[in-house]
């Protein structure tokens, strides 16, 4: 496959008129004089076109995007506890299919390649991902309530883990649904067979204030008192943090999954970024569920990410774009261990984007960056994953009937 005259960017700046080449599930070539060795005969027009590398989405719980719209404007217990929960207990793994093939719809159009997941029938997951072709790090979720799940971890990890696009995972909810056996034998399970481990931390400060009072400690101080905080781990919001938080985060080389419009959504609070950064932790971009977003689009989450934190502290110069990019590539492919980037040998995930859109204009070799995190809407008309062409042309084959039956699913899922 041959994608012709194309741009790309390139420190920061804009180059054109670049060809890229993918041989099976991995770029060949990129340059100006590059051609296609594959011989397939495939070629992609992308003139007009900007190619970017995968977005990866390093926090999501995907089929909850058939809960889009259903419980707003809520605080997070409440919203949980009186919506959430009770409609979880009613899923099956037919909604849980026609969700997550839903949310790779959204994800497709968006330019994001790869996610995290963290939920209920992830071999239903992870099924619906691989016929949608997107790549994906999922993970049961754990809780003490629920022993059967626990009991699954292991067998979910056996059963996928030498697949292309599926990498396994371990997924203890958080420090007050889990106990210190489960967060034990989750981190145990994770160390055997070498996955990752996914975790929600220091989500609101009710949360964080209340295991202070029961435990001495805080979220962070605990789990670190279990070994269990490395940079094996992936630790979505992380938005009440004290400075020895944040040192003990940042000398484990935990994976912060900062998730800005579900935090802010759910009121939850702004997460200090700015003194995680100055730290050394590595910081991720996660979009959360549709449920508490309510899109799944990173897009909106670099930018949201990128102003609530000049405005947090009155300084417009934090978190230039280029900085807010590299969260939802760079530093995540470092957290996931992914081989990824508009580069010879790197697996071939990436999107076009159509710059013949108003929001890219004016634009100079300079600012693509600044377009990409402040003003793209949309516009991402090809993505491809592993070499295999999800959309193109705005086109992904099947969408209509996975519109019809996420829709019929939920009306379903509420009247149960």
């Amino acid at each position: 496959m041959l994608i012709k005259d194309v741009s790309i960017m390139e420190d920061g700046r804009l180059l054109r008129d670049v060809n890229i080449a993918i041989d099976g599930s991995r770029i060949s070539g990129v340059g100006s004089g590059v051609a296609d060795e594959s011989g397939d005969g495939v070629v992609i027009e992308g003139s007009g076109m900007l190619a970017i590398p995968g977005l990866v989405n390093a926090h999501t719980h995907l089929a909850m995007t058939l809960f889009r719209g259903y419980a707003d404007d809520m605080e997070l217990l409440p919203w949980l506890e009186e919506k959430i929960w009770p409609l979880e207990a009613k899923l099956t793994a037919e909604d849980i299919h026609w969700g997550v093939k839903l949310g790779c719809l959204e994800m497709i159009r968006s330019g994001i390649t790869c996610y995290n997941d963290m939920y209920y029938f992830m071999d239903e997951t992870a099924r619906a991902t691989k016929e949608m072709g997107l790549r994906a790090v999922l993970s049961g979720v754990l809780f003490d309530m629920r022993p059967d799940l626990i009991e699954d971890a292991e067998p979910f990890i056996r059963r996928w883990k030498n697949d292309d696009l599926i990498i396994p995972a371990v997924g203890p909810h958080a420090v007050y649904t889990c106990s210190e056996e489960t967060l034990s034998r989750a981190l145990e399970l994770a160390e055997r067979h070498e996955v990752m481990l996914h975790i929600h931390l220091s989500e609101t400060r009710s949360e964080v204030e209340s295991f202070e009072k029961n435990c001495g400690k805080s979220p962070v101080e605990y789990l670190d008192s279990l070994g269990f905080l490395s940079d094996r781990v992936i630790a979505a919001h992380c938005v009440w943090l004290s400075e020895r938080d944040i040192s003990i985060i940042a000398e484990r080389g935990v994976n912060v999954a900062h998730c800005s419009i579900s935090n802010h959504k759910l009121a939850s609070g702004i997460a200090p970024l700015d003194r995680l950064a100055r730290a050394g932790a590595n910081i991720c971009l996660g979009t959360d569920g549709a449920s508490s977003n309510n899109s799944i689009n990173l897009f909106q989450e670099m930018k949201t990410t990128a102003i609530a934190q000049k405005c947090a502290h009155s300084r417009p110069d934090l978190f230039g774009a280029g900085e807010v990019w590299k969260m939802a590539t760079e530093n995540a492919y470092a957290a996931f261990g992914l081989d990824l980037g508009l580069r010879a040998g790197a697996l071939a995930d990436l999107s076009l984007i159509d710059l013949r859109k108003p929001w890219f204009f004016p634009l100079t070799e300079e600012n693509i960056v600044s377009h990409l995190v402040y003003s793209a809407q949309g516009g991402v008309d090809t993505t491809i994953v592993g070499g295999r062409v999800l959309m193109e042309g705005g086109f992904i084959p099947g969408e209509e009937e996975i519109l019809d039956r996420a829709q019929q699913q939920f009306g379903d899922l509420v009247a149960r």
